[in-house]
């Protein structure tokens, strides 16, 4: 977080989150308020209408925004659309094409879904489909993987898709990357981070010629081993991904949600003061 003034801050709020405190409700979701350059925009809606009850709380309204993102094909990023359909008549929401597919995740040892619930998915003439790269506003871009093999990933997360009536590994072809262009650098807003921190930067920086000066999400770290969360990583692994921060040069990494307080705390040991947690009702700029 900056104390110096910047000409253009990018100012977030998160309104749900897995942890909070106060009377702020929390759920295993994520719901983000965004504010730069005059414009509002609001990234997933939890998976409930948590997000929106927080907002009341917090005296902020959710009507009228200058776009809605979802950013990934998955019932605790999408569920809360419902309730915001319902107040919001006119809201519609950037999605990539393949965000209505149906998702499955092998955790827990039984197949089970995780994809758009029905009742959002009965209002898919709210969505606007999104193919490759978009800018949605001037220097706010949504921008898909392109990184190959990605179904490697999805096979070890134990996350799925249908396709064809075949059950495969999720390749996340649904997921997308909100990134602000600003004079600082890229500002990139992940919510789970399936494909990978390390190609999610790579290609952001490839896609908009500019390295990542902040990031922002989840960083899908979270399991559960004999009834207790850890760390999904390995040693190893964990140093791989803070060196990719660290080569990549980003200043600031606000995660939370499915990267777990295992992940964080191990994430902390490698990337010191770069490192924040998300929490319900946090508001900061970059």
């Amino acid at each position: 977080m900056h104390n110096s003034p910047i000409s253009d801050p990018v100012a977030v709020t998160v309104l749900v989150e897995n942890t909070a405190s106060g009377a702020l409700r929390r759920e295993h979701g994520l719901s983000l308020l965004i504010e730069w350059r005059g414009r509002r925009v609001l990234l997933d809606a939890g998976q409930s209408g948590a997000f929106l009850d927080n907002a009341d709380a917090m005296g902020l309204s959710l009507v009228g925004l200058d776009a809605y993102v979802l950013s990934h094909g998955h019932y605790d990023h999408a569920g809360g659309f419902e309730a915001l359909f319902q107040r919001n008549p006119t809201a519609r929401v950037y999605a990539q094409k393949a965000a209505f597919e149906p998702y499955l995740s092998g955790s827990g040892g039984k197949m089970h879904p995780i994809g758009i619930p029905p009742a959002v998915a009965a209002q898919r003439e709210r969505f606007l489909p999104v193919e490759g790269r978009a800018e949605i506003l001037p220097g706010v871009y949504l921008i898909p993987h392109n990184t190959a093999n990605l179904a490697q990933i999805g096979a070890k997360s134990k996350l799925y898709r249908q396709a064809d009536g075949e059950v495969v590994p999720d390749d996340f072809s649904h997921e997308q990357s909100l990134v602000l262009d600003t004079e600082r650098g890229l500002v990139l807003f992940n919510s789970c981070s399936h494909g990978g921190a390390a190609s999610i930067l790579r290609e952001a920086r490839e896609t908009l010629g500019k390295p990542v000066y902040a990031y922002i999400g989840g960083l899908h770290l979270k399991g559960k081993k004999e009834g207790r969360e850890i760390c999904t990583l390995t040693p190893a692994e964990t140093d791989e991904l803070c060196g990719a921060f660290l080569r990549e040069d980003v200043r600031h990494i606000y995660t939370g949600h499915c990267t777990g307080a295992p992940g964080l705390e191990l994430l902390r040991q490698g990337l010191g003061q770069r490192l924040h947690a998300l929490t319900t009702g946090l508001r900061f700029e970059v």
